[in-house]
């Protein structure tokens, strides 16, 4: 654990005393300059990677955000007489507010779609720039003068420093929010959409803030910007400025801070590389060596296609060539750029310091932190005393999908504390029916009752906040995060803090403290030791028993499980019962969706058959196999010929 802290904030601290020795020991203005346009820099690729690196989607917007924070701090300085850190604040709003605005509208589209929504957004940001003359100065440009900074006017060195403990300030904030509720759900969003919303946590809200989060730290880079330069203009925050950002996040590294840092780098030192041929020859000829490593490593283990393992080399290898043959290498900037970002994007999928980090993390054999106790079951998931009352009631539910009656008409009661069966053959309708039960689906018509209360309808979100849990049929696991951190994603009533103070590192107490319910539903399922693995590693029977211990973490008035032995072989099958039971004990009611008649024959109390989205049959399991209408819905005969025939098990 030392070890741990000591290596992972001891560098942190010594890079950023190294930076902040440098005007100390170097008395050159453009290498001051360069370091102070970093730590700009720093902090705008720090806000883009949220959207690129966390929520997998493609920003073209940050390059505007950083123009529009820059002119909202020079109008506050030069038009509203503010201080410097009034500006600043005053940048760091527009970009919360015009993110939001942005992200409402955009973050409903996926891809290319939301590639061009922002875009659009970015060229829209530039023209109102250049065209309203009477207040940014147009194509002219804006001059500003730099404030003192409560009475103290800032040299070079100072406004270095100034710019340096502003990217501190926002490194601190993101690493505590990355590591908190927040950061789980950024990763969970990118793995499954549906499977964050079915969990309580809300897809689209978590989307919105992330995108506002990122843009506001791009409009804070802005005011810095203006502050650094004191002249701007708006073709300075176009398309060239948009490409080099993303090939700083990606070759960088995404979702990573330190990644967003060499990033940064990059893009400073770029102008200087293009310029001088010998240092471009060396950069490129290290390029060329990475992706020969990366490729060869790649091809070895198996996990690289040819093309991935021999493109970037090729890249790579042009850059080296090319190097020698033009005459100016900064006119091909343009063309240097997209095969550097080709290269990485194909080659090097998590970035240069993605690369490094395995290399690092073997060379130092960094342990995970150590683990609280797990909490007392009773606590986590406290007995339910069962009255027999109805908890669920469906009433004539309906689900078309243009002609076809998925659903039609089921009526349905499921008491507190029964595990409720529910059958059928293929394409009966019954994962249909619970996917409008839980939300995923709105009714056509029909009511669906809960405690006697109408149900959100067409939510997943809702439905979940409303004391409804669920598996899928089709696993739907955050396969990037560990077994521990998806239980803790979807952990109720644990996370209370408000995102303010989660940045200021406020919310580790309660963390742990999600951390050690979350083991105790990890055990019951038999995964404790399994904790720290990322769920896609783990075995196909233990997923599914995660799966359950995550839906157990809303702590549900009602458990839907979804053919959870679907796959599984015999000896996993044995563990599902156990682990079943085990959850009715606790008084959860419970809708098991399955075709292996043993199990259901097992656990359930009332059984309930559906055939062409209706009701077919309802009673024990033993009643409803040997009712003449469910025999002929498994096996096709004639009721009359079927009256002794059992439903096979």
């Amino acid at each position: 654990m030392l070890k741990r802290i000591l290596l992972l904030r001891g560098t942190e601290i010594i890079a950023l005393m190294l930076l902040a020795s440098i005007p100390l020991t170097v008395n050159n203005s453009y290498v001051l300059g360069l370091l102070t346009l970093l730590t700009i820099y720093g902090i705008l690729l720090i806000g883009l990677d949220v959207t690129v690196g966390y929520l997998g989607q493609v920003n073209l917007a940050q390059a505007a955000f950083l123009g529009l924070g820059a002119y909202a701090a020079a109008l506050s300085v030069t038009v509203l007489g503010f201080g410097m850190m009034g500006a600043l604040g005053v940048s760091m709003l527009i970009g919360l507010v015009l993110g939001g605005l942005l992200a409402f509208p955009a973050l409903r589209l996926e891809g290319p779609q939301f590639a061009l929504a922002t875009l659009s957004f970015s060229a829209l940001a530039t023209t109102v720039l250049n065209e309203w003359d009477g207040l940014t100065g147009g194509a002219q440009g804006l001059s500003l003068n730099r404030p003192d900074f409560f009475g103290h006017a800032y040299d070079a060195p100072g406004f270095y420093w100034l710019c340096l403990i502003m990217l501190a300030l926002v490194w601190m904030a993101m690493r505590n929010l990355l590591a908190s509720q927040w950061g789980r759900a950024f990763e969970a969003l990118r793995d499954s959409p549906i499977a964050t919303d079915a969990m309580g946590v809300g897809t689209f809200r978590h989307k919105v803030a992330g995108f506002a989060l990122g843009s506001s730290l791009g409009g804070l880079a802005g005011g810095l910007y203006a502050f650094n330069f004191q002249y701007l203009q708006p073709q300075s925050f176009t398309y060239d400025l948009m490409v080099i950002l993303l090939l700083g996040v990606v070759l960088g590294g995404r979702k990573s801070l330190w990644g967003a840092f060499f990033g940064a780098s990059l893009i400073v030192l770029l102008p200087n590389l293009l310029s001088n041929r010998l240092l471009f020859e060396i950069i490129s000829a290290a390029g060329l060596l990475l992706a020969v490593a990366a490729g060869s490593r790649g091809w070895m283990k198996k996990t690289t296609r040819p093309f991935q393992a021999l493109a970037p080399v090729v890249a790579m290898g042009l850059l080296v060539v090319g190097g020698f043959m033009v005459e100016n290498t900064e006119n091909w900037r343009k063309a240097i750029f997209a095969l550097m970002l080709f290269s990485v994007v194909v080659g090097l999928p998590d970035g240069i310091m993605g690369f490094a980090a395995r290399y690092l993390t073997r060379l130092f054999r960094i342990a995970p932190s150590t683990l609280p106790s797990a909490s007392n079951l009773d606590d986590v998931l406290p007995l339910k005393q069962s009255d027999n009352g109805v908890l669920l009631e469906l009433k004539d539910l309906k689900r078309y999908f243009g002609g076809v009656k998925a659903v039609d008409g089921i009526c349905m009661t499921v008491r507190k504390g029964h595990v409720h069966g529910l059958i059928g053959p293929n394409g009966s309708g019954k994962s249909t029916a619970v996917n409008v039960i839980s939300g995923l689906y709105a009714p056509t018509a029909g009511e669906v009752l809960l405690l006697g209360i109408a149900l959100p309808t067409g939510s997943l979100f809702k439905v979940a906040r409303a004391g409804v849990s669920r598996t899928f049929q089709n696993l739907q696991l955050f396969g990037e995060l560990s077994a521990l951190d998806n239980v803790m994603l979807a952990m109720k009533g644990a996370y209370r803090v408000p995102l303010p103070l989660v940045l200021l590192g406020l919310s580790k107490a309660e963390g742990h403290r999600a951390q050690a319910d979350a083991l105790a539903l990890l055990e019951l399922v038999g995964l404790k030791d399994q904790a720290r693995v990322h769920a896609k590693d783990l075995t196909y029977g233990s997923q599914r028993f995660l799966e359950i211990a995550r839906a157990l973490a809303r702590k549900p008035e009602l458990l839907i499980l979804d053919e959870p032995a679907a796959g599984l072989a015999h000896p996993d099958v044995s563990v599902l019962v156990s682990i079943i039971k085990t959850i009715r004990q606790r008084g959860i009611t419970m809708i098991l969706i399955e075709h292996h008649m043993d199990v259901v024959s097992e656990l359930c109390d009332v059984v309930t058959v559906i055939d062409s989205g209706q009701v077919i049959a309802q009673g024990t399991a033993d009643e409803v196999k040997r009712d003449p209408k469910v025999i002929k819905a498994y096996l096709g005969a004639a009721a009359d010929e079927a009256d002794a025939t059992p439903v096979p098990a």
